[in-house]
């Protein structure tokens, strides 16, 4: 299985009004199988007020921008009809603060109040995110209330079994409607407040069996349903998560690609293989991936498109369900700025010029211009282009569908090369990487220049 995350406003626009839309996904089916996708992770689609949409004002309704539930349900079955999957993004962690729950709390409404989570004597107003320095707590007249992402995102307290609720009512709606399932955002973040103690703390083991419930529910409903996690934390503890909801997006994998290659040095990828994709039990999928809407793009840190092809080789010879990020297979640009993340999320192009049937224009062009290669008209008419060379690495891939339960033995490396083998215990393969712009020796075996190497 080959995933595909999607940011929909800026894909295919099927009415001429510059946004993407449901109906343009549905139609632009046709390049999504060409490249060999069988799954799409779509960015969070629902009713919102901002472009990025984890806000959510409604769970239960689109964001009219992209179409109605009809035109939702009309995309839906056009990927199935092309047998490819579809799950979508949901922050459960949050609301909108122009969500109607809480805007009742704020009225005074005691049932809605208990829905999220207000400061106390002996909270610390003043106790900022760990990672980036912003605060946690945030003002409205006179009352306080938790935000880990913001305060135009206030954080549900599921310590409440109300909101618990909630959550499963919206889990059902959307596989009733035809999803396969989801893509879980912030899934550490559902218990990260010690509310009587008055300070920010992971309660990794009450989120797990969160999540426990959640998924129960999610089987009952669809026995086969995909759900893969975001939790961005050491490998271990990815783990604890990825046994519960069955698939984790390995981010220390796109660290340590990335590193690596930039770099020429193999440490960091002898640890995360070692760490993360080397055991056989195979208690949960790990799922590698290119980058996302919250990292700055592959094309933007490795420069050269010799280095991405090496990136997406391993990749392609990696075990678990391997995720691009839209454009990533054209080389498409973006730096990630946390204050305006606008910039990973371009108008994908489809065209030297952008500018025909289906370009998406609802921003300005700030890294991906015309005519500078990076569009799937002028790659797909050069032989030797990054797109070809992800299509062939997709159709290995294909032709071998074990490597998603499968895990690495026997990992080698040199000064800038690595070997390992692909094994699910009945099928195997060695490869053979290097990762430099000279010819590599490593088990015997010279490798040209970037080369890749099955045996």
């Amino acid at each position: 299985m080959i995933g595909y995350e999607i940011y929909i406003r800026s894909f295919y626009d099927s009415n001429n009004d510059g946004e993407g839309d449901f109906i343009g996904l549905a139609k632009s089916v046709s390049y999504l199988k060409d490249l060999g996708i069988d799954l799409v992770w779509l960015m969070p689609h629902f009713t919102a007020p901002s472009y990025h949409g984890y806000d959510i004002i409604d769970f239960f309704n689109t964001n009219l921008i992209y179409g109605n539930l009809e035109e939702f349900k009309i995309m839906v079955d056009e990927l199935h009809k092309n047998d490819i999957k579809i799950i979508v993004d949901l922050p459960l962690n949050h609301v909108s603060s122009r969500h109607p729950w809480f805007k009742a709390a704020l009225s005074g409404d005691p049932e809605y109040k208990d829905y999220f989570l207000w400061a106390r004597e002996n909270t610390n107003l003043n106790e900022k995110r760990h990672w980036d320095n912003e605060p946690l707590w945030h003002p409205y007249k006179g009352k306080w209330y938790y935000g880990v992402f913001g305060g135009a995102s206030p954080d549900l307290n599921y310590d409440n079994p109300k909101v618990v609720e909630k959550a499963l009512e919206i889990v059902e709606f959307w596989l009733k409607l035809g999803v396969d399932g989801f893509r879980f955002d912030a899934a550490k973040h559902i218990y990260d407040y010690d509310i009587e103690n008055g300070k920010f703390h992971y309660f990794h083991d009450k989120n797990v069996k969160f999540w426990e419930k959640i998924m129960r529910k999610a089987r009952e409903i669809k026995p086969d349903v995909f759900a893969v996690t975001e939790v961005w934390d050491d490998p271990e503890i990815v783990i604890e998560y990825a046994k519960t909801i069955g698939c984790s997006f390995n981010f220390y994998f796109t660290e340590a690609i990335r590193e690596s290659i930039t770099t020429g040095s193999t440490y960091k990828i002898f640890d995360c293989f070692t760490r993360t994709l080397s055991d056989n039990r195979k208690i949960y999928i790990s799922s590698n991936f290119t980058s996302n809407h919250d990292m700055t793009r592959l094309a933007s840190v490795i420069q050269s498109e010799e280095q991405r092809k090496v990136f997406f080789a391993i990749l392609m010879t990696t075990p678990g369900v391997p995720f691009i990020y839209y454009g990533d297979e054209l080389g498409m640009k973006g730096i990630y700025d946390s204050h305006f993340t606008e910039h990973v999320l371009e108008p994908f192009p489809w065209y030297a010029s952008l500018s025909s049937d289906g370009q998406t224009l609802w921003k300005s062009i700030g890294f991906n211009y015309a005519f500078t290669g990076v569009s799937v008209e002028e790659q797909k008419s050069r032989e030797n282009s990054l797109l070809n060379y992800v299509k062939y690495w997709i159709r290995f891939r294909k032709e071998n569908s074990w490597m998603t339960y499968s895990w690495l033995e026997d990992i080698k490396t040199s000064s800038f090369g690595i070997a390992y083998t692909i094994t699910d215990g009945n099928n195997y393969v060695r490869v053979y990487h290097n990762l430099a712009g000279h010819e590599e020796e490593i088990e015997g075996i010279k490798l040209k220049p970037y080369e890749t190497r099955v045996k």
